[in-house]
């Protein structure tokens, strides 16, 4: 018993410490942050937004933000989670600013930049009406994306050109509404629920889902009505742009046609397979050439700087508004990097998008290996990986830049530690010599789909029903609520086979190996580096150090100096992304017992499936040896 009390003694003086603690550091952000908006406030004042002083010939339309009717009126949240702002954009901006960029001498087109919008259908009419609009004023319009759900590929068609990455997917499969209806669980809880609704209000059907365990046939009635219009009308506008016949999109979305990257361009709903650095070469050849692409995001364009000069939900920015006030960045303009070795690290599971220290983003490692690229100083680059993999496609755009890396003539070498399986041996398999461990876990050559169905936990359960309607009998599919029918899941398997026989033959490509000694060691298989250096899935046993004087020796002579990439995050905006909340929460759930490798595993599992990508090039196991 005493022991007991001392265990919760500690603990409730620990958790006073972190709140006094907390506390004393929310006055002391909120000092900085004050300051910080007294000097952004003055750097700003009287700067006319408006102008394109840069003269860039060329924006980038993207649709990050929540459109709004009517913009300029950003809201700033402060709580103990952290300081929150939700950047929005109006509908009046943008298409004022379409208007704006089609009078400007200096813009020559539009670069769009969709994967998926999120607004609703009225208010994209609207904005593909302003993109046409452009369009007369005699300029261009060229779009590309890695991926394009429906509402984005319904903006994207609006273009004279439009790309999909050669790994990309494209969604056309019809429109579905599903509702949720909770009788069951009230069932369960002992609740009853009153409702009140006028005299004949049958198509009043917001209470349904709480009197009705499916939708009523009004519901059904009106529902069809709004989602036949909405898909008539996407679907006239798409075979208008496009060219096609006037069921084409029906007859796509009964049979799922669009399954891999290449059908978008058979069925001629996209134009080309480009990876990014070659629509940014398009893009270039348009303007008149390399020196001649100037870009310009629409949202700097049409507003001009965030709120306060940055974005609040942006640590990046914040830290840079500090830096601002203290008298400016010491970060050099020069393309030098400061070392002739770039050392990446590319560690945690491979996702789409910004990573973090644990994290391997594609755009982050991309980036990283692009600037060694196009660094003058640089001439080795050492891949640090300890990944379990991740998102196939996010792979395929790291490992793009390892083949530009390569083709710009630098050398390219990887270091495996823990791990470098699957999507950690995809971005690997182009490098010019792989250095393991004896012990290091590789191999994993495979793809699988992770598709959870919870509607029977939630019926079971829960007593929680679900009913829908839809134009299409493969609309929505997988929703990740009821499992696939067999159409649905060979459609998909197809995805599936189709990654992992273009993984299969990058590594082929990479390790001068056959297409039948690949599949002779792949099929998903995990491997030790010791046996990976037999089967000839790595060069060498060895460790980072040993990569690294490797790629010295490449370069050859004898002083070598040594960047590491991507930069390592200062303090100051460490603490403010602590202060988010992110970290507090998982050292919250450490200090209640937790087993913290066992919230990591969960957390994992939590983005695969929030990611949307059902295609996955990661271990299918968590491997922890103690």
């Amino acid at each position: 018993m005493e022991f007991l009390k001392n265990v919760v003694s500690s603990a409730i003086g620990s958790i006073i410490g972190l709140v006094v603690a907390g506390t004393i550091l929310i006055f002391i952000f909120v000092g900085a942050l004050v300051g910080g908006f007294a000097s952004a406030f003055s750097e700003t004042e009287g700067i006319d937004v408006n102008v394109n002083e840069d003269g860039a010939n060329v924006l980038v339309f993207e649709m990050n933000d929540r459109i709004v009717e009517r913009g300029g009126g950003e809201s700033i949240n402060f709580d103990i989670t952290g300081l929150n702002s939700e950047s929005t954009m109006g509908l009046d901006q943008i298409l004022e600013g379409l208007e704006r960029a089609s009078a400007d001498e200096d813009i020559e087109g539009i670069y769009m930049n969709l994967s998926g919008v999120a607004a609703m259908p009225s208010t994209l009419e609207d904005i593909r009406e302003g993109l046409e609009n452009f369009q007369d004023s005699g300029k261009w319009v060229v779009a590309w994306a890695e991926g394009m759900s429906q509402g984005g590929y319904y903006m994207n068609s609006v273009a004279d050109e439009i790309y999909l990455h050669p790994n990309g997917s494209l969604s056309i499969a019809g429109l579905r509404s599903q509702l949720m209806f909770y009788p069951g669980l009230f069932e369960k809880l002992g609740i009853d629920v009153t409702v009140l609704r006028g005299p004949n209000n049958k198509f009043k059907s917001a209470v349904e889902p709480y009197l009705r365990k499916d939708l009523s046939e009004a519901n059904k009635e009106q529902l069809g009505a709004l989602l036949g219009d909405f898909w008539d009308n996407m679907n006239e506008s798409i075979a208008e742009s496009r060219g096609l016949e006037p069921n084409a999109l029906d007859d796509i979305a009964n049979d799922i046609s669009i399954r891999v990257a290449e059908d978008a361009v058979e069925h001629g709903l996209v134009d080309k397979l480009l990876y990014e650095d070659e629509i940014e070469a398009l893009l270039k050849e348009k303007v008149g050439g390399e020196d001649e692409l100037q870009t310009l995001s629409f949202k700097e364009y049409t507003v001009g700087e965030e709120l306060f000069g940055f974005d609040l939900s942006d640590p990046d920015a914040i830290v840079e508004m500090f830096e601002n006030a203290e008298g400016g960045s010491d970060e050099e303009e020069s393309k030098d990097l400061g070392g002739d070795v770039a050392v990446i690290y590319a560690v945690g599971g491979i996702e789409s998008g910004e990573g973090d220290a644990e994290t391997i983003g594609s755009v982050t490692i991309a980036n990283a290996i692009k600037e060694a690229r196009l660094a003058p100083d640089v001439k080795a680059v050492v891949l640090r990986v300890n990944s379990p993999g991740g998102s196939a496609l996010a792979s395929d755009v790291i490992w793009r830049e390892t083949v530009l890396l390569k083709e710009a003539g630098k050398h390219f070498v990887v270091s495996m530690g823990d791990l470098a399986a699957s999507g950690g041996y995809y971005i690997s398999c182009a490098a010019d010599k792989i250095f393991a461990n004896s012990t290091t876990i590789t191999g994993s050559i495979g793809v699988f789909g992770l598709i959870p169905n919870l509607g029977g936990a939630y019926q079971k359960h829960l007593g929680i029903t679900f009913d829908d309607i839809s134009t299409h009998d493969h609309a929505g599919a997988p929703d990740g609520v009821f499992a696939m029918n067999q159409f649905e899941m060979d459609a998909y398997n197809e995805i599936i086979i189709d990654i992992y026989e273009d993984f299969t033959s990058k590594v082929s490509e990479g390790r001068g190996m056959t297409r039948e000694q690949v599949e002779e060691v792949a099929r998903g298989r995990v491997w030790t580096g010791e046996d990976a250096l037999e089967i000839g899935l790595v060069d060498e046993l060895g460790n980072l150090d040993d990569a690294i004087t490797h790629a010295e020796q490449l370069i050859g002579g004898d002083e070598h100096e040594k960047v590491y990439l991507p930069e390592m995050k200062d303090p100051l905006e460490a603490l403010i992304e602590d202060f988010a909340g992110v970290q507090t929460k998982l050292n919250a759930l450490e200090i209640l017992g937790a087993d913290p490798t066992m919230i990591k595993d969960v957390l994992a599992v939590k983005r695969v499936i929030e990611s949307g990508e059902v295609a996955q090039a990661r271990l299918p196991f968590n491997i922890q040896i103690k």
